[in-house]
């Protein structure tokens, strides 16, 4: 796996890919929009890691459960990105044989719907950034596949938008038929997948999915540091609905679409007393 940062710009996640890899002549396409941060391209194999299964292969993709982290505290981008490509693919599509997988559909099924031995991992580059106007508030994650079968001369390109609050890789059972086919597939999560500030430990997720803090992330970060909920108690405190205040664990999570957001969330093992939540202000730094 072969990490670097280049000027590919995903222009409204279509035009700039084709350009990249070769097609169109007019300067213009290529150049980066101001609205794009920085991207981040990753090259896989085919053999070790690919743009589908995240190495996992159809034998991989059934499996109940992914591969373990080596540091289940200190997963990498790697790692999560396996598990989020799994737990995807798998809450999208029924997995048993009975239902079809492996025989009607999956990665060892080609363009032409014949099955095959192969586990179906799919090589070439995938190139991940954020959309925002500079802020750092709105970050909503872009992402193209370009499978190494793309062919300039007779570019195709789909897209494939994650549904509800999945993240990137939310659509990935969509980026299948487009990567067998030879497409680019562009990927959004809209600026709605999930994003969870942990104010307990001030840590916020970057693109990759690994957490830093928060002041380190800065504009990096996949949801807004600078965003908290104050809560303002009733003259009479409720009680707590079974939850020691020890356990509570102080978080947000965003909603990056537009320039609002959803700002902190308290989660716990069970759910805080109505009173208090209604009580509450939110307030934007």
């Amino acid at each position: 796996m072969k990490n670097a940062f280049r000027l590919f710009a995903p222009a409204a996640v279509a035009v700039a890919v084709l350009t990249a890899c070769g097609g169109g002549s007019d300067p213009d396409w290529n150049v980066k929009p101001v609205w794009l941060g920085e991207i981040h391209a990753t090259t896989y194999d085919g053999v070790k890691d690919d743009l589908l299964t995240a190495g996992l292969g159809k034998t991989g993709l059934a499996a109940a459960l992914p591969p373990a982290f080596a540091d289940a505290l200190h997963p990498t981008a790697a790692e999560l990105r396996r598990t989020a490509i799994h737990t995807n693919y798998r809450a999208m599509l029924d997995m048993t044989a009975a239902g079809g997988y492996g025989s009607l559909y999956g990665p060892n099924v080609d363009a032409k719907g014949n099955v095959t031995a192969s586990e179906g991992l799919v090589p070439g580059t995938e190139y991940i950034a954020y959309a925002d106007d500079g802020t750092g508030r709105q970050n909503v994650t872009l992402m193209v596949q370009v499978p190494n079968s793309f062919d300039a001369a007779k570019p195709c390109i789909i897209t494939a938008t994650s549904s509800g609050s999945r993240g990137v890789y939310g659509a990935i059972t969509t980026g299948e038929w487009g990567l067998k086919k030879g497409c680019a597939v562009a990927y959004t999560d809209k600026g709605t997948g999930g994003a969870p500030h942990d104010l307990q430990n001030d840590t916020v997720p970057l693109i990759d999915g690994t957490r830093a803090p928060a002041a380190a992330a800065g504009k990096g970060a996949a949801s807004m540091p600078g965003c908290r909920r104050r809560i303002s108690p009733p003259s009479t405190p409720p009680r707590p609905t079974a939850t020691p205040s020890s356990t509570r664990i102080r978080s947000r999570t965003p909603k990056r679409t537009g320039a609002g957001a959803r700002c902190a969330r308290w989660s716990s093992p069970t759910t805080c007393s109505t009173s208090v939540l209604a009580s509450s202000t939110v307030a934007c730094a």
